[in-house]
């Protein structure tokens, strides 16, 4: 759970999102937003998005997804953790020394 303050913008009051917050959210800079008050001390913030919109969102997510699939290593038989961290820092240590 995310907490902020309200900021003061001239004749207004601001709520900086935290980035963690919006990235949950995917709330990107320049999405409509749509804010509502149900009740006392209550503020609910939430996107407004066209279905044109979800669907290049999702057809964005999924073009991310299928590169990282595409990239991904396969989990080597009997490797712990430890050791794919230690094969990748001799892997970079062996890169930065051709330099």
């Amino acid at each position: 759970m995310a907490t902020a303050t309200l900021t003061k913008v001239g004749n207004s009051m601001a709520v900086l999102l935290p980035k963690a917050l919006r990235q949950e959210a995917c709330i990107e800079p320049e999405t409509p937003l749509r804010i509502a008050s149900p009740r006392k001390g209550v503020v609910v913030i939430t996107s407004v998005l066209s279905d044109d919109d979800r669907l290049e969102r999702l057809e964005t997510f999924e073009r991310r997804n299928i590169e990282r699939e595409r990239c991904a290593r396969s989990w080597p038989e009997g490797a712990t953790a430890e050791d794919l961290i230690a094969e990748t820092r001799e892997e970079r240590y062996r890169a930065f020394l051709a330099l």
